[in-house]
């Protein structure tokens, strides 16, 4: 037999269920959401921390900043150095590139607009510029790009690195320690040995980097005088000689006159013949014979 007036628990049930609902929401806000692979969002990510020495200039995020030590850098981020400044990029996987004077850089893979950067990576890692690509992997070099012209030059210190067009149609050229590559626009490079001057102009720039390099040359070079050239003392007029007060003394004592002798009245003719300034003998000439009384 049915109670006809026991409650109904059925419309209890809606009610519950928006409680639980709500309180679904309520934690949801409250919690990040899970993000599965692949899911990420886009943004900058950080690529690099620079360090620097002088003023340097980085454009990020639409604006020019004065870099910092430590500053971040994101893909996309161009960094400047000036004519008396330099930097050094540390990248998250270990490499480091360093940026000579006079040099912009836009980072991602590293692309030299102009200015020279020393790379010292030990993985994968490539130097893109308008007309050669350098990839390596484990190796030290230098990539050089010239400002308002179309030269270039890749430098290798140690390891190997490939170098391929960006433009022109020459073929890929692969280095190893001690070459470099050598090239102007889409005309084909040619690839050369370092000297030690070159060496030394290459690579004595990097502050960290002065181990001994790991080749010979092939023909060892004396090295280059660094001091300037010698500049050549004014000459002195010279000084006029004032004259003597004193006549100057001669080497050959002067002769004297001997005696006329008492008993002579006329005057008697000598020729001396003096040797070392010494009378040997006095010539006297015969008299005159009288003349006869007519």
């Amino acid at each position: 037999m049915s109670e006809p007036d026991a409650p109904n628990p059925q419309p209890a049930l809606p009610q519950r269920r928006r409680i639980v609902l709500g309180a679904a929401i309520l934690l949801g806000g409250c919690a990040e959401p899970y993000r599965g692979p692949g899911t990420e969002t886009p943004g900058p990510q950080r690529v690099a921390r620079l360090d620097v020495q002088g003023r340097v200039e980085v454009l990020q995020g639409g604006r020019v900043v004065v870099a910092r030590d430590g500053m971040p850098l994101f893909a996309g981020d161009e960094i400047r150095t000036l004519a008396s400044s330099y930097a050094q990029c540390r990248f998250v996987d270990g490499a480091r590139v360093w940026l000579d004077y006079d040099t912009r850089v836009r980072m991602g893979s590293v692309f030299t607009f102009f200015g020279r950067v020393f790379a010292s990576v030990s993985g994968i890692f490539q130097v893109d510029s308008e007309f050669v690509a350098a990839s390596s992997e484990g190796t030290e070099y230098t990539v050089t790009i010239g400002r308002g012209n179309t030269e270039f030059s890749v430098a290798v210190r140690n390891g190997t690195v490939l170098c391929q067009p960006r433009q022109g149609r020459w073929r890929p050229v692969r280095l190893i320690a001690g070459q470099r590559l050598v090239g102007r626009g889409m005309a084909t490079p040619r690839a050369d040995r370092l000297d030690s001057g070159e060496y030394e102009t290459e690579f004595g720039w990097v502050p960290a980097v002065r181990t001994t390099p790991q080749f010979k040359f092939r023909q060892p070079a004396p090295a280059r005088e660094s001091t300037p050239p010698r500049r050549t003392p004014p000459q002195s007029t010279p000084q006029p000689t004032p004259p003597a007060t004193t006549p100057p003394r001669s080497t050959t004592p002067p002769a004297t006159t001997p005696p006329t002798p008492p008993s002579q009245s006329a005057p008697v003719q000598q020729s001396p013949r003096s040797r070392g300034g010494l009378i040997e003998r006095i010539e006297r000439p015969t008299s005159p014979a009288p003349n006869d009384p007519r």
